[in-house]
């Protein structure tokens, strides 16, 4: 009887090992050239909602639970908290931006990027000169129910602070 026992149990034993060897298929490879090309072409409709100054054409562009981290300004997180930001950026008059994206980091999975990149930002001061911005962001898009999503946006300007 212990030999029977014995023996079941070394057999189950075996299978379970053997059913642990097993090695997954690997994983598909990302297409980094592609997911490069997706982010591209949101950059230029991103560009396109500012110079319309379209709010709603900017909140689609994030996950519901997105977050913009702008300089000088509390985060705005969630899409109401979004839109209200980018109303009070089309506020500022003359206002345009350009962003130049320059380099991507898509994540092994595919399904996160970080955009890294540079900006231009001119606007009108309230005395009505003509000012601008230089300055770097990082954004990162996240694949939501099959889109790219902004989920984290955050900017600064690489110009001193005024009187420092």
């Amino acid at each position: 009887m212990r030999y029977v026992a014995a023996t079941a149990s070394l057999a189950l034993l075996s299978l379970a090992l053997m059913t642990g060897c097993t090695t997954a298929p690997p994983a598909p490879a990302v297409d980094q050239a592609a997911i490069s090309a997706a982010i591209d072409s949101l950059n230029t409709a991103y560009s396109g909602g500012v110079a319309a100054r379209d709010t709603s054409a900017m909140v689609a562009f994030y996950a519901d639970d997105g977050r913009v981290m702008a300089p000088n300004m509390p985060k705005a997180e969630g899409r109401e908290a979004i839109r209200a930001a980018w109303a009070g950026f089309f506020s500022t008059p003359g206002l345009e931006l350009t962003p130049t994206s320059n380099t991507k980091i898509v994540s092994e999975a595919g399904d996160m990027v970080v955009d890294i990149g540079s900006y231009v930002f001119k606007f009108t001061d309230p005395s009505g000169k003509a000012q601008a911005d230089t300055g770097k962001y990082a954004t990162v898009f996240k694949k939501v129910n099959g889109e790219w999503k902004i989920v984290v946006d955050m900017f600064n300007s690489d110009m001193p602070v005024p009187g420092m």
